[in-house]
C-alpha cells in the first residue's frame, strides 16, 4: 500500500445535506427496526392461530384418526408461542449517558426478537408440512 499519506480519502457524499439525509436515514432505520419485527410477531401470532384454527376444523370434519393429525397443531401453537415470547416486554437498565451500553442493550434486544423470529418461522413451516403431509392423506 504504501505511505499512509498516499492513502486517498474516500468521499461519502458531495454535501453536508446529503449527509444530513443519510444520517437522518440510518436513525429512524435503527430507531424503527423494534417496531417492524414487533410488527411482524403480530402478524405472524395471527396467520399461525388461524391456521391451526383451520387445521383443528380440518380435523373434526375429517374421519381420520385423531393422532396422525395432532402434529400440525402443536407445531403452529409452538410458533405462537415464540412469537408471543418476542412480543413480550422486557426491562433493560441502561445508563443513557454511556453510548457503548445503550448499543450494547439494542444489540441484544434485537438478538433475542431475531433468535425467537426464526424458531418462530422454523416451526411455523414445520407445522404447514405436516398439514400438507396429513392433507395428502386426508383426502386420498
Amino acid at each position: 500500500m504504501g505511505n499512509p499519506s498516499e492513502v486517498k480519502k474516500i468521499q461519502v457524499s458531495s454535501s453536508k445535506e446529503e449527509d444530513r439525509f443519510w444520517l437522518s436515514l440510518g436513525q429512524t432505520l435503527i430507531s424503527d427496526t423494534v417496531n417492524v419485527l414487533d410488527n411482524r410477531a403480530q402478524f405472524m401470532i395471527t396467520t399461525a392461530a388461524s391456521l391451526l384454527l383451520i387445521d383443528f376444523g380440518i380435523l373434526v370434519l375429517s374421519t381420520k384418526t385423531v393422532i396422525l393429525r395432532v402434529a400440525p397443531q402443536f407445531f403452529f401453537a409452538l410458533s405462537t408461542l415464540s412469537f408471543i415470547l418476542s412480543l413480550y416486554p422486557k426491562r433493560y437498565k441502561v445508563n443513557p449517558w454511556t453510548p457503548d451500553e445503550t448499543r450494547h442493550k439494542y444489540h441484544e434486544i434485537l438478538k433475542n426478537k431475531h433468535w425467537k423470529h426464526y424458531l418462530g418461522f422454523s416451526l411455523f413451516f414445520v407445522g404447514l408440512i405436516l398439514v400438507a403431509v396429513s392433507s395428502i392423506s386426508i383426502f386420498s
